[in-house]
């Protein structure tokens, strides 16, 4: 890393692949799409506050999620060159995004359990998956690493999960868990499945060579480590979650262990190397990740039988949460379209 100029152009897309960015009017897609969905946003937020509209704290970080957070995410994505069915997707994905994320935040005020609110939540299910068959035409174009894309390809295909459980949520449906969980995998896959993921890979190609590994330093080994436990880490708490604690409890300290390890790294090498605004917004979206891990630590622990409750679930959603949405994933992937510029 040499400067500004290399932070933007490790950032880029390699040289295999290709960025699509249909447009309209001179402008990207995917632009509009965030400029649009963040005006609504904002409208949710004062609605909200205001009275007119009944949608509760995590259904804000739903909306903020697919109204903007995904299509700025997808925005960034490059594509395998002469991948004609990936590219034909993508184009749904980003054309769709939009109408999808409205029906979606639609299905979320709609009575639960009902047959409107589930097919409101079904095209944001046939975007996300639209979404994660390009992150599998990437995987499958490549068969193999390295280990920055195969974070980005992870994010791509994490987040029809996200979508899944919304859907579950919509149709009033919890099995074994409570409700109120059914819903927050929904959020928590949205930024721990998809932008996570997708900041990690992209902030891995400023820190590898052009081939892109990691350098064989200690801590180009421990970001490689780091990257490979934020991956996988998702799917190992989701599996403590549903069957164990002593697994759950396992896994989000090895999960804390590598996001906080690669928020560090991304502090010391790349923001001093990186524009003045996009500098500062991963250095915002690093230092709230420290923060909202801390909290994740604390309230996995508070899973053990006989364990002081050191974080509750509506604790969880008010510091964690707004940590996740508006500390990391909003400023971080606004910094990388930033550095596209």
């Amino acid at each position: 890393m040499t400067g500004p100029e290399t932070t933007a152009a490790r950032a880029s897309e390699p040289s295999t692949t290709v960025r699509p960015r249909p447009s309209v009017a001179g402008r990207r897609v995917t632009d509009l799409t965030v400029a649009a969905g963040g005006t609504v946003w904002l409208g949710l937020v004062a609605g909200t506050l205001g009275g007119p509209v009944s949608l509760a704290v995590p259904g804000l970080y739903v909306a903020l999620a697919a109204l903007v957070l995904v299509p700025l995410g997808v925005g960034l994505v490059d594509l395998p060159r002469d991948a004609t069915a990936v590219t034909a997707t993508y184009r749904v994905a980003v054309f769709g995004q939009l109408p999808a994320a409205l029906a979606l935040v639609a299905a979320l005020v709609a009575p639960q359990g009902s047959v409107v609110a589930v097919a409101l939540a079904v095209p944001w299910l046939g975007v996300t998956g639209a979404i994660a068959f390009c992150g599998f035409g990437r995987l499958t174009a490549r068969r193999d690493g390295p280990l920055p894309e195969l974070a980005i390809d992870a994010g791509l295909l994490y987040v029809p999960v996200a979508a899944a459980f919304l859907c579950m949520h919509a149709a009033g449906v919890s099995l074994r868990f409570a409700p109120i969980i059914v819903l927050l995998t929904g959020v928590h896959f949205h930024y721990a499945g998809f932008a996570l993921p997708l900041v990690v890979g992209l902030t891995g190609r400023v820190l590898t060579g052009d081939d892109g590994t990691f350098s064989a330093t200690i801590a180009g080994r421990a970001t490689a480590a780091s990257t490979v436990v934020t991956v996988a880490g998702i799917v190992l708490i989701a599996i403590g979650i549903t069957f164990s604690p002593l697994v759950e409890v396992v896994a989000v300290t090895a999960f804390t262990a590598g996001v906080v390890g690669f928020a560090l790294r991304t502090l010391r090498d790349v923001v001093p190397v990186t524009p003045r605004l996009p500098g500062l917004l991963l250095a915002v979206a690093a230092l709230s990740l420290c923060w909202t891990m801390a909290l994740a630590l604390a309230f996995g622990y508070s899973a053990l039988p006989g364990t002081p409750s050191l974080v509750t679930i509506p604790e969880m959603i008010r510091w964690h949460g707004s940590g996740n949405a508006l500390g990391f994933a909003l400023p971080a992937l606004l910094a990388f379209r930033l550095l596209e510029d």
